[in-house]
């Protein structure tokens, strides 16, 4: 009876130390705060078992180290965020989210000098941690505001974030194609890349932003278009 006893309550123990996922919100906070915490662990196990299957967990901290912002780890953990849009649909789940966290850029620019004239390029990671401290500790952080997209996908057991691995490097390949026909000045074909890439991941707003900044580019130019073949079937003497 105590054996029983035990597993029942061993059991209950189990299913309240398990993260709530029927609330989809709560899921992508857990994540974000995860991963501004730098507690990597805790945001590779609030994804999609797609996504663990295509990136074990010692993948996942290696493509982190990779973001530029992790150049400033110790300083990320100043970072806020809000939900900004949640939107559900079935078993898919799309958000965008404000992050307001330091500027890696203007941080990078701040450092550079100070760095070389303090021998930087010889710091090991855990003094450069040191000397990033040391150099905002009286002065405020550079900060930045950016919107991202994230997706989340209902499996069984609740809600996970569906970051979209599995299609990135096809997706990089497109947004690669796309910045260089953009460069060339063929906006109608770089915004039908970016186009492609949207459909892969539809989550990813800054690729949406593109887009439609884009056809805002391109409309006036479709439009003079327009306006010269109307002059010239007046010319010809056509009407429209």
């Amino acid at each position: 009876m105590r054996s029983k006893l035990s597993l029942v309550l061993l059991t209950l123990l189990f299913a309240a130390c398990r993260p709530d996922r029927s609330d989809p919100a709560a899921v992508l906070t857990r994540y974000l705060s995860a991963t501004y915490q730098q507690d990597l662990r805790t945001a590779y196990e609030e994804l999609s078992s797609a996504d663990r299957a295509f990136r074990n967990f010692d993948a996942f901290v290696h493509h982190m180290s990779m973001d530029e912002s992790m150049g400033i780890e110790p300083l990320m953990k100043k970072a806020t965020f809000s939900i900004e849009t949640l939107e559900i649909d079935g078993e898919r789940g799309r958000a965008v989210v404000r992050v307001h966290q330091p500027d890696a850029d203007r941080i990078t620019e701040d450092l550079l000098l100070a760095a070389l004239s303090s021998a930087g390029s010889t710091m090991s990671p855990a003094e450069f941690d040191q000397f990033l401290k040391k150099q905002y500790h009286d002065r405020p952080v550079p900060m930045t505001t950016v919107r991202k997209g994230l997706g989340l996908v209902r499996e069984e057991g609740g809600w996970r974030i569906a970051a979209g691995w599995p299609q990135e490097k096809k997706i990089g390949h497109l947004l690669l194609e796309a910045a260089r026909l953009e460069e060339l000045g063929t906006l109608e074909e770089a915004k039908t890349k970016y186009e492609e890439a949207l459909r892969l991941n539809p989550n990813l707003v800054e690729v949406k932003d593109k887009i439609d900044s884009l056809a805002f580019g391109i409309k006036p130019s479709l439009e003079e278009q327009r306006d010269f073949q109307k002059f010239v079937n007046k010319l010809e003497g056509k009407t429209n």
